[in-house]
């Protein structure tokens, strides 16, 4: 298990440095200059460009100032934004409403997408099978902010039951419609891959061979169909958590919401490349801890999958 688990985290060190790479070689190659863009289109004094290069070591070369950047997040310095402002503190500001929101949307996808995926894997061929696969395929079809406007329209202006937009304050009434946005996906493929995986192992040999020992039709459908359906879910969750942080940048924007993804779209219109890959570091670390845990949990499960 110990070799198992420093294998993985093995691997998991170039996927932070690759990602890393990528973004920042992105934002550096986006038009324009950040540093006039501070200034918003006016002439400003050539000593203060200069100075401000230098201080956001845009002078140097590419390779350089990504080098650096890795250094100092290595040392947890992560720098200041443009506005002077140390870009831990601009992210810590930020990272707890979206933590707020993906948790949300993560309770949301669950529950609903289990229970549907249940009810339509239990009941296959059902009227009420086919309109919970209409309403998947629905929700997988249509782009996330479609559905965000068209709850906002409907839920928001013409029933008025929720916010149509979240305040400063980012209360759970604020965030329960973004939650429904941001999991609706998610929460569609929990429902066909929850049916999928029951209606196989409703006629799987070793249900058979319960059935014939005498067991009831309720303990066969928990301890063994619904126990082994439910595998592969746990896992499309465990790693769903950090993409539904990483995936939030739509979502906030269509409903205001002052969180990462807002605060990275900013910084990428701005050209500020440190806050937005040390966002994108800080994403992909979840990411990566989400998955290692899944990995880990599996493996404690499953001695196969050990290497």
């Amino acid at each position: 298990m110990g070799k198992y688990f420093w294998h993985r985290v093995l691997q998991a060190i170039p996927v932070v440095i690759g990602t890393t790479f990528i973004i920042y070689a992105l934002v550096f190659l986006l038009p324009g200059d950040p540093v006039k863009a501070m200034f918003r289109g006016k002439a400003a004094n050539p000593a203060v460009e200069a100075q401000i290069r230098s201080q956001y070591n845009l002078d140097k070369p590419f390779i350089v100032q990504y080098l650096l950047f890795l250094w100092n997040a290595l040392h947890l310095d992560f720098g200041m934004t443009f506005s002077q402002q140390s870009v831990i503190d601009t992210i810590g500001r930020a990272f707890p409403v979206t933590i707020k929101l993906a948790l949300m949307a993560f309770v949301f996808e669950a529950v609903f997408g289990i229970l549907l995926g249940i009810l339509a894997g239990l009941h296959k061929g059902t009227w009420y099978d086919g309109v919970i696969l209409v309403l998947s395929l629905l929700l997988i079809s249509v782009p996330t902010f479609v559905t965000g406007y068209l709850l906002q329209y409907f839920v928001g202006v013409k029933w008025g039951l929720l916010p149509v937009t979240a305040s400063a304050a980012a209360t759970f009434n604020d965030l329960l419609m973004p939650a429904m946005v941001l999991g609706s996906v998610s929460m569609a493929s929990i429902i066909r891959l929850s049916r999928s995986e029951i209606d196989t192992n409703k006629t799987a040999d070793y249900v058979r061979t319960a059935r014939a020992k005498g067991m009831s039709n309720y303990s066969v459908t928990v301890r063994h169909i619904l126990r082994n359906s439910m595998i592969p879910v746990v896992t499309y969750l465990g790693q769903d958590i950090g993409a539904l942080m990483g995936g939030a940048m739509i979502t906030e924007r269509i409903f205001n919401i002052q969180g990462v993804g807002n605060l990275t779209y900013q910084a990428i219109l701005r050209g500020e490349a440190p806050l937005v890959v040390s966002v994108v570091t800080i994403l992909v670390l979840i990411f990566v801890v989400c998955n290692l845990l899944v990995d880990l949990l599996y493996a404690a499960l499953d001695p196969r999958i050990r290497y």
